[in-house]
């Protein structure tokens, strides 16, 4: 790959002398930039997808070339110095640049061949794309789907991916979208309990991964931090449910997971709280593409057909 040199401010700064022996490649801009990024080394390598001593040795050898450190340590984080920043930020628009051509080249695509990556949950990749994924593709077959299921967001502008299942509504101009259903709870057992369901909030199970829930339920039973409530917490949706089918407590659960968990049966009504909307979305550069088009359409008419597990009958 052609060297790429720092940006003019960082040139400035570091002078002509060191700046003939500070050239550095994309790749080394890369590095640089997920760590200050996510502002730790194994974050950062998790991300870059090698080993936390990769990073450590190729951050070494990048400053030893520009004879300079690149980041300093505040409190177990690396924090880009003065001219490291000049540098991040440098490697901040190259990504910015190559990501507009790249959604620019792929947005301009009408084949409906290649590959299309979906980002979403956990529980919307396991219990609502993985029901309508395999129809997208028997009516593409020559398309290649990715999903990657994370409760972390990948980024749309960045081109992390192309298309987003969220349980939130759009929050930029820069991304387009539709609203494919809205999201209700509901309570539920193991099938193997009696009919009486305890009514305390002290008998459920406990959500640690949403500690905001708490306010929509008014319940110590989404406050893992609270002094009184449930005996067991679970990190995940996922895992409460798992703990649910497998003991007497109940869970409140979006429909869309306990409606279709093995081993469990809701009780009850409907909750009024929490509701909160699905939409998928796109960057606007993307939004005529096929073969985000493809995925766009599989799934809202899977969201149709799936209208009775995400808002109740």
């Amino acid at each position: 790959m052609a060297c790429i040199f720092v940006s003019t401010h960082a040139v400035l700064r570091l002078g002509i002398a060191k700046m003939r022996q500070a050239v550095l490649d994309w790749d080394d801009y890369r590095l640089l930039l997920h760590v200050a990024r996510y502002g730790r080394v194994p974050e950062a390598a998790g991300h870059l997808r090698v080993t936390t001593s990769t990073v450590f040795r190729r951050l070494a050898a990048i400053e030893a070339r520009l004879k300079m450190p690149v980041f300093q340590r505040e409190g177990g984080r690396y924090i880009p110095t003065e001219d490291g920043a000049a540098i991040v930020h440098a490697a901040e628009k190259m990504e910015q640049e190559t990501a507009n051509v790249s959604r620019h080249l792929f947005g301009e695509s009408q084949a409906l061949s290649g590959s299309v990556t979906i980002t979403t949950s956990e529980v919307l990749s396991s219990f609502f794309v993985a029901r309508h994924v395999m129809d997208l593709g028997r009516a593409h077959p020559s398309l290649r789907v990715q999903v990657v299921s994370s409760d972390k967001m990948l980024d749309l502008s960045r081109h992390e991916a192309d298309v987003a299942i969220r349980p939130k509504r759009l929050c930029s101009n820069a991304l387009f979208g539709r609203k494919l259903a809205t999201i209700r709870w509901a309570t539920y057992v193991a099938d193997k309990s009696g009919p009486d369901v305890p009514e305390r909030d002290d008998a459920h199970i406990g959500h640690a991964g949403e500690p905001r829930l708490a306010e929509q339920f008014g319940s110590t039973a989404f406050d893992p931090n609270a002094t009184e409530g449930p005996p067991f917490f679970a990190s995940s949706l996922v895992l409460r449910a798992s703990i649910c089918a497998q003991s007497d407590y109940p869970a409140v659960l979006p429909m869309i997971l306990g409606e279709v968990w093995p081993g469990l049966r809701r009780v009850g009504d409907v909750l009024d709280a929490p509701v909160g909307d699905l939409w998928i979305v796109c960057h606007n550069d993307m939004r005529r593409n096929r073969r985000v088009r493809a995925v766009f359409d599989a799934m809202i008419a899977g969201a149709r057909a799936d209208k009775a597990l995400f808002e109740g009958p």
